[in-house]
């Protein structure tokens, strides 16, 4: 009998490589429900690099309603609880290991939650996510100037930047073109009009010392639909790329 009973595999011996491999089949909602706590052994696998290269929060979503005044949509209280408990487990697993961080458009991350994923807190210079280098943003709502160049301020590697139109847009633009040297693509999501182009690019071509500009290039055309304002480009069209070479826009 105690024969039969050494003979079944147990949890913790299955091979790492094997549960890595199964972990890569998981969204991010099952990778951070509990499996990094089965066992020492599935852990290691849960922290596995592989498996943080991209962290894709895009399938999660704000449950918000609009209102009247700033920052104009209200956030449900639990909403907000499950997203932050996500992002905490997920930041603490990929130990520094996220290349790629994708939100979704319509989740509408606060300061302390985008500040969150730059460093532990705002008294400790120590960086989440020191190798990002590609970032989709989510709405701007609730976050605020200080909050974003905060952020940037840390993501020193940031190559590309995928966002929503903004209103007043020198401040990130000029606090990108200082703080990330290897900055080459910016996105924008929606309609954008010709004056933030033309700030863009005057901001990233800016030369420093001998190095070529960060963008040279407005990739896109004037959309020539009636409906649509002669100053706008649709969000497919809109992108900045480096050193005058052409870039798609998809996000």
């Amino acid at each position: 009998m105690e024969d039969e009973y050494s003979a079944i595999r147990r949890w913790e011996d299955m091979d790492i490589d094997i549960l890595v491999k199964i972990f890569q089949r998981m969204n991010i909602y099952e990778l951070t429900s509990g499996v990094a706590h089965v066992c020492h052994t599935w852990r290691m696998a849960a922290c596995d690099p592989l498996l943080w290269k991209t962290l894709d929060l895009s399938l999660l979503k704000s449950n918000f309603i609009k209102i009247p005044l700033e920052p104009y949509v209200y956030v449900d209280g639990r909403s907000d609880k499950t997203f932050t408990r996500v992002l905490k487990i997920a930041l603490n697993l990929s130990r520094e290991s996220i290349l790629t961080m994708i939100f979704h458009f319509n989740m509408y991350v606060s300061d302390d939650q985008l500040t969150y994923t730059a460093k532990r807190s705002f008294d400790d210079l120590h960086c989440r996510c020191p190798r990002l280098k590609r970032l989709v943003m989510p709405a701007w709502n609730r976050i605020k100037k200080t909050g974003i160049c905060q952020a940037v301020k840390m993501w020193g590697d940031l190559e590309s930047l995928t966002m929503p139109s903004i209103s007043n847009p020198p401040y990130l633009m000029e606090e990108v073109s200082r703080s990330c040297k290897n900055f080459a693509q910016l996105k924008v999501m929606g309609p954008c009009d010709i004056y933030f182009c033309i700030h863009a690019g005057c901001i990233f071509a800016k030369p420093k010392s001998s190095e070529p500009p960060l963008l040279g290039a407005v990739q896109g055309s004037f959309d020539h639909n009636p409906g649509v304002h002669p100053g706008t480009r649709s969000a497919e069209h809109i992108a900045l790329s480096a050193h005058g070479r052409p870039s798609t826009a998809s996000a």
